[in-house]
């Protein structure tokens, strides 16, 4: 008797056009889905002492320069960057990066915090 475990050929099935259009169906299901988008547009240090003597018209200094571009988040990860416009009265940003997946893995930024 052989001690061997019996090994069977794999076979894959082929995907065709109706699986295809299944996943797309599946991912039109999310169209309504929201989610929370964040633009930030700098940051600063200020110590406790400064905060507490703020009034209406502080300036606050933060660490971007005019025109440089603002960073996009999605759900708190940091999905790419754009430049501020005004829009009618509204800020708006333009997107210029848009980093992909592996981008957000590589900088350690590959799932959400919150």
């Amino acid at each position: 008797m052989d001690d061997q475990p019996k090994i069977n050929k794999l076979t894959l099935e082929q995907f065709g056009d109706s699986q295809r259009a299944e996943k797309e169906l599946e991912l039109k299901q999310l169209n309504d889905v929201t989610l929370r988008l964040r633009v930030e547009l700098g940051h600063a240090k200020v110590p406790l002492k400064e905060i507490l003597a703020w009034k209406r018209d502080t300036i606050i200094t933060l660490d971007k320069l005019a025109g440089e571009n603002v960073d996009v988040y999605i759900h708190s990860v940091r999905f790419g960057s754009g430049e501020v416009l005004v829009v009618e009265d509204n800020f708006a940003v333009r997107l210029t990066e848009l980093l992909s997946y592996l981008e957000r893995v590589k900088l350690g930024l590959g799932r959400a915090t919150e």
